[in-house]
């Protein structure tokens, strides 16, 4: 989860086209149609504000170092 809370996680798409398959519409709900970007609806904005300071705290640089001692960790393992 990349250090963040649960809930926080992201989709990245190579081309803007596919973004289109991930909306959800409700057109029958009783308020009128309702579009999200996720089936999940709106977040809570703790969430988000943890997931941005946790991204400020670890940089890019503190990312890239972090997978590379996963990596590491899981060919330990794989290799017993």
């Amino acid at each position: 989860y990349g250090y963040a809370p649960k809930g926080s996680s992201v989709v990245l798409y190579s081309d803007r086209k596919f973004r289109h398959y991930q909306y959800f519409v409700a057109p029958d709900w009783q308020g009128g149609i309702y579009a999200s970007p996720s089936m999940a609806g709106s977040r809570p904005g703790g969430i988000i504000a943890a997931c941005w300071a946790t991204m400020m705290y670890m940089g890019e640089k503190g990312y890239v170092e972090a997978t590379k001692k996963v990596i590491e960790t899981a060919r330990k393992i794989k290799a017993g």
